[in-house]
């Protein structure tokens, strides 16, 4: 199984190591981990030496010596596989040079969530590497962005009943739309103030960026009320810009629309600005309820297709009612996407065809 960014891998021309050690270490590390799974199709020595500009006799002799080492094997007419027998040779090798080995981990419910999207995934991956070739750079944010924000804009319209358009959807790795929206907060409006449930990641990534931070205290899940009087006594005493929280986890179902009214009229009140962190949870399935951001205009809506699952597919995206400044856009431009093209063709096929909402609900079952 290939990494959505394997086609961007980009050589270290400033390293000791030569380029064929360091596609022996590369392609070895991948396939140790179980980051590409046996039985997977590798490119071919051409399309490799195509895309990284290097002489096609060095990734032959890289395969070579990969297939000498019983990591990879050739078949004629079918082309290159990474070897099934990977795993278990490498433990054989560690118990005939006398070390311990550790009983195999049980299958838990996240690994196997974790297959289920990598099984769905690994097809429409699949489909879109044999159609890179065709792409151009200038080409990247029309056919990968431009399809993935027009389907997540009809997946939001028709599941959360958000409607927001398709150009004020951002899409990205995780880490980069984060440095985004830290970008684009000015330290000189005040406080951001952090919901108890986040971890200590983001208010140090906040503080780096030379942004106020202040936590909320611990509540209970559905506690509306607690949650606007912590937020109107920290306005009081101290400047407060901004909220960051996940609004699914502080209202309650039987009194949604009540109880978004009064949170967005304090937010109001007091000019703040809702970063809502739903990154966490999967985007379907929480009862077709609408975010906070359908009730407050002035609102960051933060999502992923996967949660926590399965990193190596997951997609993150933001959305705004209010569209993104240019200072935005330009610090999303600075982090370089080329890496989740390949990823993003796949979902945005994935999606196309309606299988991600089976996925999604499958996972659902898994997870009752």
């Amino acid at each position: 199984m290939l990494r959505p960014w394997y086609y961007s891998l980009v050589l270290d021309k400033d390293s000791p190591s030569s380029i064929h050690q360091q596609l022996i270490d590369h392609f070895r590390s991948m396939i140790e981990a179980g980051d590409w799974l046996g039985g997977s199709p590798l490119p071919s020595s051409r399309d490799i030496a195509q895309r990284l500009g290097i002489n096609r006799k060095t990734v032959s002799r890289v395969y070579e010596e990969l297939s000498a080492q019983g990591l990879i094997y050739t078949q004629p007419k079918r082309g290159t596989f990474v070897a099934e027998t990977t795993k278990r040779a490498s433990s054989a090798d560690k118990v005939m040079a006398g070390q311990s080995q550790p009983s195999p981990a049980p299958l838990t419910e996240t690994s196997n969530i974790e297959s289920l999207i990598q099984k769905s995934s690994i097809h429409h991956l699949r489909r879109a590497a044999l159609h890179l070739h065709k792409l151009r750079q200038a080409d990247y944010d029309v056919t990968g962005l431009h399809h993935l924000k027009h389907l997540l804009a009809n997946l939001l319209a028709h599941e959360r009943r958000y409607l927001v358009p398709p150009e004020h959807i951002a899409c990205g790795a995780r880490h980069g739309l984060q440095q985004a929206i830290l970008c684009n907060l000015d330290a000189a409006h005040g406080y951001v103030l952090i919901d108890a449930e986040f971890g200590t990641g983001l208010e140090r990534a906040l503080k780096k960026h030379g942004i106020p931070v202040m936590r909320l205290p611990e509540m209970a899940c559905n506690q509306t009320q607690q949650f606007i009087d912590q937020v109107e006594k920290y306005c009081i005493n101290f400047p407060v810009s901004a909220v960051w929280c996940d609004s699914s986890k502080i209202v309650s179902p039987d009194h949604l629309e009540a109880e978004h009214t009064l949170i967005a009229q304090k937010l109001s009140d007091y000019g703040l600005l809702l970063i809502d962190d739903q990154r966490s949870r999967l985007p379907l399935g929480l009862e077709h309820q609408p975010p906070l951001a359908a009730k407050y205009a002035r609102s960051l809506l933060l999502g992923s297709l996967y949660g926590t699952f399965c990193e190596m597919f997951n997609i993150c995206y933001v959305a705004s009612n209010l569209g993104f400044t240019d200072k935005f856009l330009n610090e999303m431009d600075a982090h370089s996407q080329s890496p989740l093209l390949l990823n993003m063709l796949a979902q945005s096929d994935l999606i196309k065809r309606g299988e991600y909402k089976k996925l999604v609900t499958t996972i659902h079952r898994t997870m009752a």
